[in-house]
């Protein structure tokens, strides 16, 4: 429940979707969520979406290895990674973002894996998403390091980003027992 009165549902991206988790949770481009659909029709990631009625309020994607995203951090740590985990900021502290982890690490087991990677900003606006992490389960694998990306625009520029990261790591217990 969301004060007292809305509840969210987590669940997977499907096609019927698209438009409206585009208009509620706009990308860096117009492609790039039907892009991550077709990578979920093979098996290589699962983008993850929180729902209010028709409402998109929070996403999260599953990186598996062989994706083309899947990070050298996670080569490193040998895991699926949890990445743009994003909650609207109306939305921020009501249990959506801890749902969207809890709802990425079934998954993950449910592919078989038993361990699971993400990394976080250290600057200070990442406190509250480092401490939730902390809370479930992940610890410091490695870092800090610089992570950079290339994202591209509707008109095909660059987007480069990037930030100061660690990352984190977390063993799942086996289906059935406590995270």
């Amino acid at each position: 429940m969301i004060d007292g009165a809305s509840a969210f549902v987590v669940r997977r991206l499907r096609r019927e979707d698209l438009a409206a988790f585009q208009a509620g949770m706009p990308a860096w481009n117009a492609h790039e969520y039907a892009d991550r659909l077709a990578f979920q029709e093979r098996k290589l990631a699962v983008q993850l979406v929180a729902w209010v009625e028709d409402d998109p309020v929070g996403k999260a994607m599953v990186v598996f290895p062989g994706h083309a995203e899947w990070s050298e951090s996670a080569f490193r740590e040998t895991c699926p990674e949890i990445r743009d985990l994003e909650v609207r900021e109306a939305w921020a502290r009501r249990g959506i973002g801890t749902a969207l982890v809890r709802a990425a690490e079934d998954e993950i087991r449910a592919a078989g894996f038993r361990r699971v990677g993400l990394g976080t900003g250290l600057e200070p606006s990442y406190a509250p998403a480092r401490a939730m992490y902390e809370r479930l389960g992940y610890r410091l694998a490695h870092g800090p390091f610089v992570s950079a990306a290339r994202l591209e625009g509707d008109d095909g520029r660059a987007l480069p980003v990037a930030g100061v990261c660690v990352y984190l790591v977390k063993t799942l217990p086996a289906a059935g027992q406590p995270s």
